[in-house]
């Protein structure tokens, strides 16, 4: 007789908004601690090659600009400025998305914390719906094959949420929060 022997409730515990073409280029480590690098600072291939060497990954400059390209084209990172040198051009890059690469502590012992926070982003998540008439005349281009549910709505909400976090995030106001916390820990 067949039964049950193990069952989970699955949570989700993060969302992640990306295209294929974004997906594809993040499929490889070193692109990722280059998209971690340029999120600090414009840099050129040979800066960036000098931090990965550093890092242990060491990659030809043809190998890097490839990879540059694969991130450029994908829209992950963009040419912030182009110099003369010498009768060549040195190209700066920047990344339009910032990534991590941390271990996440266990964020279970805050859960209150994230309880708050989720019932507040569900009434801003209300919001966006309300006031973004765009998802709605969009609705529907796209029904999930699987469960008929209509996700596109969920995805330009998601990124709306997303572009605005990140404008949060280079604001000099979160800035100045994040010194405050690093200079009380002291």
């Amino acid at each position: 007789m067949a039964g049950t022997f193990f069952e989970n409730e699955v949570k989700m515990k993060g969302v992640t908004t990306l295209g294929y073409q974004s997906a594809r280029a993040l499929n490889d480590p070193v692109r990722i601690k280059i998209l971690e690098i340029l999120s600090h600072k414009q840099m050129t291939t040979e800066e960036i090659a000098k931090i990965l060497r550093r890092s242990g990954h060491k990659k030809a400059t043809t190998t890097i600009r490839h990879h540059l390209d694969t991130l450029k084209s994908a829209g992950l990172i963009e040419i912030t400025k182009m110099v003369e040198v010498r009768g060549a051009v040195r190209k700066y890059y920047m990344s339009t998305l910032r990534a991590f690469s941390y271990n996440v502590p266990d964020l279970e012992k805050h859960s209150k914390l994230i309880e708050d926070i989720s019932s507040r982003l569900l009434k801003v998540l209300r919001k966006v719906h309300e006031d973004a008439k765009f998802i709605t005349e969009m609705s529907g281009k796209d029904i999930c094959s699987l469960c008929k549910g209509d996700h596109y709505k969920e995805y330009v909400a998601i990124e709306v949420l997303n572009n605005a976090l990140a404008r949060t995030l280079e604001s000099k106001e979160y800035s100045m929060i994040i010194r405050g916390n690093i200079q009380g820990k002291k």
